[in-house]
């Protein structure tokens, strides 16, 4: 069934679960909504990368870049934004959907998220990029998240961010040398 695709003023999103098939090569079948929004946005590029909490995040080139250049604002002194920096790059992978829809996921990737070949996985937007899933993690996430759920949408939206739900501080942008504090008021080594 064809759906319409969703804006959110001019943005185009991504959104929905999708069971997807990963096949013998590797490669996932993009769900034909989601081939909708990339075609609309052009997002021809992808960029995959390890996510959070087992998934394999997906990003346009756009968002990628965007993510990239915060990313450098941090020195590469600073010891756990260098950390950082190796998880996330290092991981690092570049996809196109072929001409049958599909999308090649590297073995690095699917072993980091827990995806055999030939196996069901979970495909979800998330407004500005995509993630895959071992089907057991996801169902894990979600019902590991089911209580604070509530919570997580009142901090929204009353302003307030996700401080306090159980998620660490962002590190601070380099500074030129002063120490940034952390999420319980200690204070991190001076980068």
């Amino acid at each position: 069934m064809w759906r319409k695709v969703s804006h959110v003023g001019n943005a185009v999103m991504y959104f929905g679960e999708y069971a997807v098939k990963v096949d013998d090569k590797g490669r996932l079948t993009v769900p034909s909504r989601i081939r909708q929004v990339m075609e609309v946005e052009g997002d021809a590029v992808w960029y995959m990368t390890r996510g959070f909490d087992g998934c394999i995040s997906v990003y346009p080139r756009d968002e990628w870049r965007r993510i990239r250049a915060q990313v450098s604002r941090y020195s590469s002194m600073n010891a756990k934004a260098l950390d950082f920096r190796r998880l996330f790059f290092s991981s690092m992978g570049e996809a196109k959907i072929d001409g049958q829809g599909r999308m090649a996921i590297p073995a690095h990737l699917r072993d980091l998220g827990g995806i055999g070949t030939d196996e069901d996985a979970i495909l979800i937007g998330v407004d500005d990029h995509l993630e895959i899933w071992n089907r057991e993690r996801w169902r894990g996430f979600q019902s590991g998240n089911e209580a604070a759920y509530k919570e997580m949408a009142t901090l929204i939206s009353m302003g307030e961010g996700m401080q306090g739900v159980g998620q660490a501080a962002m590190m601070p942008p380099y500074a030129g040398g002063r120490e940034a504090n952390t999420e319980k008021g200690g204070k991190t080594d001076a980068y």
